[in-house]
């Protein structure tokens, strides 16, 4: 679960920085993130924006501007930042449990797909934009997958609970890896 957020940095609706991606090992065209020693810059950013943060492994994905995608663990919670090498922080995700997401995003979510099980939910709070421009305010979004009749759909909320994407991800994904464990098996008979 934590490759695919790693994966999926860079992604945000061409708007906002997504930040970093983790080039999986799919031939010698791909790119691969380095582990690294992060520069103090980057570890007083992380320091003022979390403090009594720990920094877990760190790697840099150069892309048009380098940055660095840092784990952390804050307390018992889990956390991925994404920070330039100067020390801005562009952005912080964080799982958040679905009771306690404010009234107007939860709101949002169960009207979106009305019956629906939240099945996981990412809140990822955005400091800086493409290019690395400072925000004056940091923007704030929520991702939820939800469950309904077997179809999963993803929904990215505003802080202000405005829908801004919804889409569907896959039919049931358990069921799907269970499809994909049987094509295994049968392949190797």
């Amino acid at each position: 679960m934590r490759h695919w957020k790693l994966v999926g940095l860079m992604v945000l609706a061409g708007i906002i920085l997504c930040a970093a991606t983790y080039a999986g090992k799919e031939g010698k065209e791909s790119k691969e993130s380095k582990k690294v020693e992060l520069p103090d810059a980057v570890k007083a950013a992380v320091k003022a924006l979390l403090p009594g943060a720990t920094i877990g492994e760190a790697e840099m994905d150069e892309e048009e501007v380098e940055l660095y995608a840092v784990e952390l663990k804050l307390d018992k919670q889990e956390m991925d930042a994404t920070v330039a090498a100067d020390g801005l922080v562009a952005e912080v995700k964080t799982e958040e449990a679905a009771d306690k997401l404010p009234d107007a995003v939860a709101k949002a979510i169960k009207k979106a797909v009305e019956g629906a099980t939240i099945k996981e939910v990412e809140k990822e709070v955005t400091y800086a934009e493409v290019k690395l421009v400072k925000l004056d305010t940091p923007k704030t979004t929520y991702s939820a997958e939800v469950v309904k009749d077997g179809k999963v759909t993803k929904i990215e909320v505003a802080a202000d609970g405005k829908i801004l994407e919804q889409k569907s991800v896959c039919k049931d994904k358990d069921k799907d890896e269970k499809d994909d464990d049987k094509d295994d098996n049968n392949n190797q008979k």
